[in-house]
Formats: C-alpha cells, structure tokens, sequence
C-alpha cells in the first residue's frame, strides 16, 4: 500500500480527512496526520512515503515549505494541495513542486478522492517502470537462455523496438490489478494487437500473454513472502477475481499452492 500523510492545522479537516477518504480502495495506509507542519517535516524526514496531502497556509511553516522538504527525502513523492485561499501565487508555487493537485475549501470528498486517484496511477505507472528492469532479467532467467544471447538491458539500448517493449512491460506492471489485454495494451500504445504482440515477442522472446501471467505470479510471490495480505486480497492486487483459478495457475507455475508457498517463505 501506497504511505500518506496528512497534514492541517484545521482538525476539523484533518479529521474528515481521515474518516470520508475510502483510503483502502486506493490501496493508501494513512500513516500520519498532524495539524503541525513542523511535525510533519520532522517526520517526512525520517519516514518512507509515497503521497503528502496537506493545506498551504498553516503557523510557523507553510504547506509549501513542508513538501519541499519532504521532496528532498522521498524521491517521487507526489503531493496534493489543500487551500482555504484562491491565491494565483499559491497555485504558482504548487505547480512548480509538481504537485498532483491544488483543491480549494471547503473540501469535496469526490475531488479529493479524484485527486489521490491520479496520485496513484502516477505511483503505480513510476512502480512500473522501477520494476521493468527486474522484469526483464527474470524473464530472462525462466527461458534459460544463455549469456551472449540475453537482450540487451532496456536501460542501455535506444533502439526503437526495444523501447516499445520496454514501454510495454511498464505498462503491465502499472495496470496489474485491472484487466489486462492485447487490445487494451495496443490501444494504449496505438498500434493494432498483432503488431504490438508481434514486437513484444520479437524483442523479449515470450508472448505477451505469458508475460502476463509471469508477472502477475511473480508479483503475487512477493506479496505472499512479504505482505499480511490475505490470499484472495493478494489474488486481487495481482488481476485475479476467481481464487481458484489464481491458485491453479499459481501451483502451476510453481508447484506450490498460495498457502504451502507461504508457509515455506
């Protein structure tokens, strides 16, 4: 789950912050809210976090300062902007942070909601492309394939082909626990489905359908070994909505159920 922290000298906001947010289906974990932005900074400082909401105008540090400082110690981090002012120099500012999202007050829930929405398809989209590189060697690795014979490492190559493939397997990672299909894929990249899968299986030797599966088990692997989650949560996460069929092709994959992996990580 992705880490929040709010912040508001309001606690009246912060509050409802916490409690009307359906932070779950965002796959977000509130990890803080304070009405201190100098208690804030002093906690970005030293906690791993992926998003900031937090209000601009507040004592002694404002909103803005406070995500500078937080930008500094999580790469990435992306930040949404609470105002209870309609102030051109704040929006200004906002923008050049990078911000997600600059929201007026009094808050709407559903523009909150949307803002952390787009919030997450950025972090899901960077995770993906953080996880290509990986991907790739682990492809690599199942087909046994020989040293001299390995595709060069997407972060070293500019070739047109192998950077679509590239795109491709980011975009797998970044959309694991939604539907995934060719003709999704395709559309996305805007090409037709036999070309796209054409390239994909030129350029990484496995078609786009089986690296589907690979890294959706992979994926559900890690969350098994490293995560609490329960197993029919962890079959959803990873774009199964049948957890039997998930733990077939998981045994399948691996030998093991979820559960005999689990207890043996």
């Amino acid at each position: 789950m992705y880490k929040v922290l709010l912040v508001d000298d309001e606690d009246l906001d912060l509050e409802a912050l916490q409690r009307f947010i359906p932070w779950q289906r965002l796959d977000m974990q509130v990890v803080g809210a304070m009405n201190s932005a100098v208690a804030a900074a002093k906690y970005a400082a030293e906690a791993e976090l992926d998003v900031l909401v937090t209000d601009i105008r507040m004592p002694l540090m404002s909103g803005l300062e406070l995500a500078k400082l937080a930008q500094e110690k999580n790469d990435g981090l992306r930040i949404v902007f609470i105002s209870g002012y309609e102030d051109f120099s704040y929006a200004k500012q906002a923008l050049s942070l990078n911000a997600c999202s600059y929201i007026l007050k009094p808050v709407n829930d559903d523009e909150v909601y949307d803002a952390l929405a787009k919030a997450k398809a950025q972090l899901d989209y960077a995770r993906g492309m953080k996880e290509t590189e990986q991907a790739y060697r682990e492809m690599v690795k199942r087909q046994d394939a020989r040293p001299e014979t390995l595709p060069p490492s997407p972060s070293l190559t500019f070739k047109k082909n192998r950077k679509l493939a590239q795109d491709i397997v980011a975009y797998i990672h970044a959309h694991m626990h939604e539907v995934i299909t060719l003709r999704n894929a395709a559309n996305a990249f805007s090409y037709t489905p036999n070309y796209l899968g054409l390239i994909f299986k030129e350029e990484t030797g496995i078609s786009f359908s089986d690296y589907v599966v690979q890294a959706r088990l992979e994926k559900a692997k890690e969350l098994l070994k490293h995560t609490n989650l329960k197993i029919y949560e962890i079959a959803d996460q990873v774009g199964y909505r049948n957890l039997n069929y998930f733990s077939k092709q998981f045994k399948d994959g691996f030998g093991l159920s979820p559960l005999e992996y689990r207890r043996l990580s």
